[in-house]
């Protein structure tokens, strides 16, 4: 069995895994009740309710679809280690390599066909109640929201393979959060007289650092959406492959840290 088949092998597992533990009914639930929320929201003001209803529904959307990406593989090693399952994938000829790559894409599938169900969910809303479904914008806002998925799930699987799960948890929430928002944070350190940062050399490090991590800022683009109808698809075709480029450098670290663990 060649290599790819052994990824696409464990990628089926992991989706099937979470199909068991009720995932699609949880992720079609909650949808529905954060989709209904928002436009109870929305119908709240009578100044643009559909642009509210859709500020909401990808707010909550984005927040949702990375605060699961975090959960399912902050701590997935040792579960799977605890369950012994990685250790029967192993011992059936798949290498520890395919099984991270494995594990990412069938994760990824599935927070992506949850998403979908909300996405579908809203577009049928707002037809049916604002009579209009947002434009070529939200298709480009959810193309961009699942790379950074991609690459906040690439780095939560670092975490789970160099730190305990809740240690994995907790920092890859962090990175997140920060990385997001790295411009915000910026400003509050910012002496505006003299136009740079600060003489704060834990502070300057830190922004130092950040230009070497991923800039998730770049994937954020909910707050176009009212303003403009669409932007250049090159970008968003070059953003797709920036996240690919950064999934894979995390994935070559996760692999070099998990060749060195004792199983």
């Amino acid at each position: 069995m060649s290599g790819i088949q052994y990824i696409l092998q464990v990628a089926q597992l992991r989706l099937k895994l979470l199909l068991r533990q009720k995932f699609a009914m949880i992720g079609i639930g909650v949808g529905t009740i954060l989709t209904i929320f928002c436009l109870f929201v929305a119908n709240v003001s009578f100044v643009a309710p559909g642009k509210i209803f859709w500020d909401f529904s990808l707010g909550l959307s984005f927040v949702a679809q990375h605060l699961m990406a975090i959960l399912l593989l902050g701590g997935l090693l040792s579960d799977e280690m605890q369950k012994r399952t990685l250790h029967l994938i192993l011992v059936n000829g798949a290498s520890r390599s395919q099984w991270l790559i494995g594990n990412l894409i069938g994760v990824w599938l599935a927070l992506i066909a949850a998403d979908l169900l909300w996405f579908g969910l809203s577009m049928v809303l707002s037809y049916l109640v604002f009579g209009a479904g947002g434009g070529m914008l939200l298709l480009q806002i959810k193309f961009l929201q699942w790379a950074s998925v991609l690459i906040v799930l690439s780095f939560s699987q670092f975490f789970s393979v160099v730190l305990k799960p809740l240690l994995a948890i907790i920092s890859a929430a962090t990175l997140s959060i920060f990385l997001y928002s790295v411009t915000a944070v910026q400003r509050v350190f910012l002496d505006e007289t003299a136009g740079h940062l600060i003489e704060a050399s834990w502070s300057l490090k830190v922004f130092k650092l950040s230009k070497f991590l991923p800039p998730l800022e770049w994937y954020d683009w909910k707050i176009y959406f009212g303003y403009e109808n669409q932007k250049s698809w090159a970008i968003v075709a070059g953003l797709l492959l920036f996240s690919f480029a950064w999934s894979a450098l995390f994935l070559k670290f996760s692999q070099l840290a998990f060749d060195k663990k004792d199983l």
